[in-house]
């Protein structure tokens, strides 16, 4: 009996798997950059979200110590030192609008911007450029 030693992929089908992973790459790597844009706009409204909790705490901290219910003007500063620094290090900065505002520069080099009325301790999303 004779072996058959060439038992090996022939040159098409190389051909047709490599034509079929460059589709298959060409689909992923939009949805890839997709899922990040997404991914830092719910971690940029997560920390928006602590960020409004944190300032109502400090409101009601207030209200106990002064009777009068207020927010600070920076509103970083209802936070603890860690979450602080924590923002600080993360480009999250005060001023966007005029000077009563917040931005964050994200992984691509864009900003999004937020207003915060130290007033009433409301914070609103303005734009991301």
């Amino acid at each position: 009996m004779k072996k058959n030693l060439n038992s090996g992929f022939t040159l098409i089908e190389l051909v047709i798997i490599m034509v079929i992973l460059g589709v298959l790459a060409a689909v992923a790597v939009p949805r890839l950059g997709n899922t990040i844009d997404s991914s830092e706009q719910s971690a940029e409204e997560a920390v928006i979200g602590n960020l409004r909790s944190a300032l109502e705490v400090y409101a009601m901290d207030q209200v106990v110590n002064n009777s009068n219910k207020s927010y600070p003007d920076n509103p970083f500063e209802a936070l603890d030192d860690k979450s602080k620094n924590d923002l600080y290090n993360n480009n999250w900065q005060i001023g966007g609008f005029g000077n009563d505002g917040i931005n964050h520069v994200r992984n691509d080099g864009s900003r999004s911007f937020w207003s915060y009325n130290s007033d009433n301790g409301e914070i609103q999303f303005g734009y991301t450029q």
